[in-house]
């Protein structure tokens, strides 16, 4: 017989499209449980109790802490979390602060934390990881509804061109794709991007592609923007990844 399975518990910080679908697949899982969730604005919906200020008493209660908020917001907030719990981050640009990737894995060192970085909206970021080493070239142009970034553009703008660094500095909300293909492969400064504002587009669409030795991977991804920066596909993408964090993945699991 197989040991019982230890219970997970879970804090939330932030409570948007994506804390919403993270919150059900917590309250779905039978080896997790909500124990808080952190969010200065959001309407209490009822399923764990609500912080509207930066507690430590409750991330002392946390096994995991799973950030939907913003990278400022997990700025704040990173020393109480890693002192205590492990972090599954979405607000992935907030790596793109050479000294708060530097500070982050210390942390993670002094107190024996871990970080597990989703997948998103892209795909084949596993592809990219394993390659990194025959890399020589990655761009990633995101296009967007002007509304999606803030805009109000009447035709096609290029907003951006160059190292995906400053494209995190400039659309810290837009460009989580950017910051983790950067991450996976050849870094923030090597890693090109490209930002396009698009008023006759409603999905949020990115191209991909990767050259180096003996390999070209294109990846051309689109998802229905429903409202905001998120797209559709984004909040089914992150409770896979916490299903597989969290050990509920069925008989096989693709690695």
């Amino acid at each position: 017989m197989k040991n019982e399975q230890k219970i997970i518990r879970v804090g939330l910080l932030g409570f948007g499209k994506i804390g919403r679908a993270l919150a059900e697949e917590v309250m779905a899982a039978p080896n997790a449980e909500l124990v808080f969730i952190q969010d200065p604005f959001a309407e209490d919906a009822g399923l764990a109790p609500m912080v509207r200020q930066s507690e430590e008493s409750w991330y002392e209660k946390a096994d995991l802490i799973l950030e939907c908020a913003t990278a400022d917001v997990l700025k704040g907030e990173i020393e109480t979390i890693l002192s205590h719990c492990d972090l599954m981050m979405f607000s992935v640009t907030a790596f793109s602060d050479a000294s708060f990737e530097q500070k982050a894995l210390a942390l993670c060192e002094q107190y024996g934390s871990h970080i597990y970085l989703p997948h998103g909206a892209i795909l084949g970021l596993d592809g990219i990881f394993d390659g990194r080493s025959l890399i020589h070239s990655v761009t990633i142009e995101t296009t967007k509804n002007p509304a999606s970034l803030s805009r109000t553009d009447t035709e096609r703008t290029v907003l951006y061109e160059g190292p995906t660094r400053e494209a995190c500095r400039l659309f810290p909300r837009n460009v989580n794709v950017h910051a983790a293909v950067a991450l996976a492969g050849i870094g923030f400064e090597r890693t090109v991007s490209r930002i396009v504002a698009d008023p006759a587009v409603h999905t949020n669409t990115h191209i991909i592609t990767v050259e180096g030795e003996g390999i070209r991977f294109r990846l051309d991804i689109s998802s229905f923007a429903s409202g905001g920066v998120t797209g559709a596909y984004t909040p089914v993408s992150a409770r896979g990844s916490l299903r597989r964090l969290l050990g509920g993945s069925g008989a096989y699991s693709f690695v």
